[in-house]
C-alpha cells in the first residue's frame, strides 16, 4: 500500500495512509526496524453518543505546509458536524513526533468532544513480548521491548497527560484491541498488558458553540526509559509549540 505524507529527521520515520492513520514507525534506521510492521494505528472523534475513526465518513485533504516537512491536513465530517485542521512534525534534533490539532465544532451548542489515538505496535518487527503501560508519573502510555521505548501522552487547555487509556491484548484468541473499548467513549482504563498488545488514549474537550479548541499529541522515542522520560520533559518544560 502507498504510504502519504511521511515525516521525519533521519532516525524517526512515521508515514500515514490515505486514511491518516499511522502506519509505518521506524526507529533509529530509516528503513529499518519498522516497529508497527505496516498494522494501522487508529485515529478518532467520538460525540454526541458516537465515534467515527477516519476511515468513516471524514472526508479528508492530506498535505504540507510549504516548504515544510510539517503536515497540513482538513478532515471534515458532516455526519458529526465536525471538522479539523492538523499539523505534524518530528522535530529535527529531538526524536519526538507531534501532533496539533484544532477541532472546530460546526454546532450551535456546546458539544462535549473525546480524541481517540489506537497504538499497535510490533515493536523490533514482532508483537511477541511487547509491554504497554500506563506511567503515572508520565502521565503517558510507553511501549516498550528491550532497548525500545515509546512514550505517547499530550496536552490540551494548557493540562499535560492524557484523561483515558487502556490497554490489552489483541491478535490472540480473537481479540481485536483496545480500539474496540473506545467506541462506546469510554476506555477500561486497564494499565498494563504484555504479550501482543496494543493501547487507545484519549483527550476530552468542551467545545462552545461553533468555536474550536486545540489539543497536542506526542510520542518520543528511545532507546531506555530514562532517555524518553527526559524527552517527555523537555516537551513539558518547553511546551509543544517551542519545537513546532
Amino acid at each position: 500500500m502507498a504510504r502519504d505524507i511521511p515525516i521525519g529527521n533521519g532516525r524517526f520515520l512515521l508515514n500515514h495512509d490515505e486514511h491518516y492513520q499511522l502506519r509505518d514507525i521506524y526507529f533509529p534506521y530509516v528503513g529499518k526496524e519498522n516497529h508497527t510492521g505496516g498494522h494501522i494505528c487508529r485515529f478518532g472523534i467520538w460525540v454526541d453518543g458516537r465515534i467515527d475513526w477516519t476511515t468513516e465518513n471524514w472526508r479528508l485533504k492530506l498535505g504540507y505546509l510549504p516548504e515544510t516537512l510539517v503536515t497540513d491536513v482538513e478532515g471534515v465530517n458532516e455526519a458529526l458536524t465536525l471538522s479539523f485542521r492538523s499539523n505534524d512534525c518530528v522535530d529535527h534534533r529531538e526524536d519526538i513526533f507531534f501532533r496539533k490539532m484544532a477541532i472546530r465544532n460546526g454546532l450551535n451548542r456546546e458539544r462535549e468532544i473525546r480524541l481517540f489515538f489506537h497504538q499497535d505496535f510490533h515493536i523490533l518487527e514482532s508483537a511477541t513480548g511487547d509491554t504497554a503501560y500506563y506511567d503515572p508519573d508520565e502521565k503517558a502510555i510507553i511501549h516498550y521491548k528491550s532497548n525500545r521505548f515509546f512514550l505517547l501522552s499530550g496536552m490540551h487547555n494548557d493540562s499535560y497527560g492524557i484523561d483515558q487509556y487502556a490497554t490489552g491484548v489483541k491478535e490472540f484468541r480473537g481479540f481485536e484491541g483496545t480500539w474496540k473499548d473506545a467506541e462506546d467513549g469510554l476506555l477500561g482504563g486497564n494499565a498494563i498488558a504484555q504479550g501482543s498488545i496494543d493501547s487507545t488514549l484519549s483527550f476530552t474537550v468542551r467545545i462552545p458553540a461553533l468555536q474550536e479548541e486545540t489539543v497536542y499529541f506526542w510520542m518520543a522515542a528511545g532507546k531506555a526509559y530514562a532517555e524518553v522520560s527526559l524527552l517527555n520533559k523537555l516537551v513539558i518544560g518547553n511546551g509543544p509549540e517551542f519545537f513546532m
